[in-house]
């Protein structure tokens, strides 16, 4: 009996819990899937400020405008009815920054100057490793 009681205890000792927890309204949570389809650089002054990129689902049916930074690091967004969005670090909720068009949208989220243009590029120089 004395024997058994160590090999009991080692037992109780191994257990382990495992927790899972869904993020607030998880479960109503939509899955979207969406592709790349089109590309910009935000210049001003002939300085490169950022991208944006246009994603869609594949039925069209849905769309987004992805901006991001010089580094690729996505800082807002801007939807299809021209809201843009600017995400904030440690915050759970994006601010809302104005609505308009995707350019005015874009100048907001990346700080730019009210000349500040889109430049259309391909999607593959955007992709493509190295500096532009």
């Amino acid at each position: 009996m004395h024997r058994l009681v160590p090999i009991v205890l080692l037992g109780l000792c191994a257990c382990r819990t495992t927790t899972q927890n869904l993020p607030p309204n998880g479960g109503s949570a939509i899955v979207m899937r969406t592709a790349p389809v089109r590309a910009w650089e935000l210049l001003d002054a002939g300085k490169r400020l950022g991208s944006v990129v246009r994603y869609e689902t594949p039925d069209q049916a849905q769309a987004y405008f992805s901006v991001r930074n010089e580094h690729g690091q996505e800082l807002g967004m801007v939807d299809i009815e021209g809201r843009a969005w600017r995400y904030r670090a440690h915050q759970r909720e994006p601010d809302w920054l104005l609505t308009g068009t995707v350019v005015q949208g874009a100048r907001a989220i990346l700080e730019a100057s009210p000349r500040a243009e889109l430049l259309d590029i391909g999607l593959e120089i955007l992709l493509s490793p190295g500096p532009r």
